[in-house]
């Protein structure tokens, strides 16, 4: 990109000084050199406080203006805005303007920037608001697994616009919508709306009154948005968080009938009834106008930077906007005009008077005696370096799925769409994988990595042999002599090289664990890493603790007895406290008739 910064011209100095704030923390981008505003005492002040010049008139505007951000009301909201937006791009100066728009303007600036050869853009915040981010990437991970059965959501008519942005991003396409709004009744802040956003079922509440002498101020809130799923509700609590999961309540058939809290049936109610996801912003007002706020809008002025600045930049396409622009027309029109609610006063309350949160610390695992041998096996080991290792075999596992589908001739080219059976095909998968690849596009598209429209999935990028192979490096790097052997990730590696013969069928798994018939690799996965020797040190000492509240032999069935890992660690126990006679009858089962022999001989 151009090293040299965009000169940018800001026109209205009421919202706008945000858009200064949010230029002036990107100075290698753009360089403010005015303000274009009516001249009042609060541009002047404006104007010397950010070290500009004052512009009250397009004629006396420089020639070499790049980018002008039109913070002034749109036309439709009685304002300049649009009519100055088209008045610059006549000087060949590129444009991003504040939301709300009409359509109709929409329509008419993007005609004039292409008869000028400039870009054209609509500037809305809100959706760049961290809190948003979160709600939006959680929303489609659940649409991709589950449909949306509603939306109950709210906001102040004024920032209705924001609020079906938001609502379209999270959910990946508007139509079809209606909406119908109920009459308003004489006192009340509050107006409902029913209807369809994307076919599906929508109920919005509407602060819909406005102080005449305080338009600005004054609202209930900002929006909140809540979608309901089979599973449950993905709630956005308000536009700055917290972003929050609440899983439905459903009591199994073993839980009304015999209060059975153990059954397999019964598993999803050890979910907590409510969860915060991802992290908890608590910022005050103060930093989230000062900072959250000039952030958000810095998004939206770095993505038209690359575009005006970068021939490789992805392509705009303004379809989004315009639906988004239609479908708030048609809801202002079906509410109508707001009430008028005029002189009201602020009055803040302390949060002092509230009762202080507590609770959120996530509660202490309780510990049982028999732990001890194994919680000193892990003493060492940070928190910090656990999560080191879980993002790096993320990265490295997530760049082998699309490794091996690309290598497969699936995913190459940005531009050309796959879906499932497609994939399958091209890459002959074999049927008993059928499901696991659907699962790898799945976190593919969690992780970013490809775009799903539909039931299509499109590439966001290439991966090469040697980034994969750097990206099982960092595994190693992080893993090796600290978690366990070196030996295990050579083994997750190999598999990894091998995905899509394992996948098609050509590669035999268990010759991968087992090559001619040795167990060294077996027993680093399931004897030498610290998850293994923690829990079979555990599962012992547990053994032991039974032995020893009890005169009768012990009589254990192992399910699954594969390399015999955990059996040998009860075993050294055993034979440390009863020698070579303890008092128990051990049975050992497994699919394969090779692994209970093996077993048997080391107890």
């Amino acid at each position: 990109m151009n090293a040299v910064p965009l000169k940018v011209l800001v026109c209205g100095s009421t919202f706008g000084q945000f858009w200064l704030a949010a230029l002036q923390r990107y100075p290698l981008r753009f360089k403010v050199v005015g303000l274009l505003a009516s001249g009042s005492a609060r541009s002047r002040d404006c104007a010397q406080r950010y070290d500009i010049p004052l512009y009250t008139d397009i004629a006396s505007l420089p020639e070499d203006i790049d980018l002008a951000c039109v913070v002034l009301r749109a036309t439709v909201m009685g304002g300049a805005g649009s009519v100055l937006a088209q008045q610059l791009m006549a000087r060949r100066i590129h444009i991003i303007q504040e939301q709300p728009v009409h359509h109709d303007e929409v329509v008419a600036n993007l005609r004039s920037a292409r008869e000028f050869g400039v870009q054209y853009r609509v500037g809305n915040l809100y959706p760049h608001l961290p809190a948003v981010q979160q709600f939006i990437q959680s929303a489609h991970r659940l649409l991709r697994r589950q449909k949306l059965q509603f939306i109950d959501a709210a906001c102040a008519s004024q920032v209705a616009f924001p609020l079906i942005a938001i609502l379209v991003e999270a959910l990946g396409a508007p139509r079809p919508w209606q909406f119908h709004a109920q009459a308003q009744l004489p006192e009340a802040p509050f107006q409902v709306v029913q209807g369809q956003l994307a076919g599906i079922p929508l109920t919005l509440s509407v602060h819909n009154e406005v102080d005449p002498q305080d338009p600005d101020n004054h609202f209930q809130l900002l929006q909140q948005i809540t979608l309901g799923l089979p599973a449950g509700r993905l709630s956005l609590i308000d536009t700055h968080g917290p972003v929050m999961w609440f899983p439905r309540l459903h009591i199994p058939e073993a839980v009304k009938r015999d209060r059975d809290f153990s059954s397999p049936q019964s598993a999803h109610l050890m979910e907590d009834t409510s969860a915060i996801i991802g992290e908890v912003q608590r910022a005050s007002w103060r930093t989230t106008l000062a900072e959250h706020w000039p952030e958000a809008i810095a998004q939206d002025l770095l993505a038209l930077a690359e575009s005006i600045l970068s021939p490789e930049a992805p392509h705009w396409s303004p379809q989004s906007l315009l639906a988004q622009c239609q479908m708030w027309q048609a809801l202002t029109k079906t509410l109508g005009y707001p009430r008028l609610n005029p002189d009201q006063r602020f009055e803040p309350l302390a949060r002092t008077l509230l009762p202080v949160t507590t609770g959120l610390e996530p509660k202490a695992t309780p510990q049982w005696d028999f732990t001890q041998r194994a919680e000193l096996l892990v003493s060492g080991i940070t928190a910090q370096q656990v999560t080191d290792f879980v993002a790096r075999m993320d990265e490295a596992c997530l760049n082998a799925m699309l490794f091996s589908l690309q290598q497969g001739g699936a995913l190459t080219h940005p531009d050309q769409g796959h879906d499932l059976p497609g994939i399958l095909q091209q890459l002959q998968v074999a049927e008993a994988h059928h499901a696991l690849i659907g699962r790898w596009l799945m976190l593919l598209a969690d992780a970013g990595l490809v775009m799903q429209r539909g039931a299509h999935y499109f590439s966001r990028r290439t991966i090469g042999y040697t980034e994969l192979h750097h990206s099982w490096q960092a595994v190693h790097r992080v893993w090796d002599n600290r978690l366990g052997s070196a030996t295990f990730i050579d083994y997750l590696w190999q598999n990894a090289e091998k995905l899509g013969e394992l996948m098609c069928g050509e590669q035999k798994a268990a010759l991968l664990l087992f090559p001619e018939g040795r167990n060294d690799i077996a027993d680093a996965v399931y004897r030498h890493t610290i998850t293994a020797r923690y829990l079979n040190t555990l599962i012992a000492d547990w053994v032991l603790k039974q032995l020893s509240q009890r005169t009768a032999p012990l009589k254990v069935l192992e399910i699954g007895a594969g390399t015999g890992a955990t059996t040998e660690r009860v075993r050294e126990r055993l034979h440390e406290v009863y020698g070579e006679t303890p008092p128990l009858n051990w049975l050992f089962s497994d699919v394969s008739r090779f692994f209970p022999g093996e077993c048997a001989t080391a107890l």
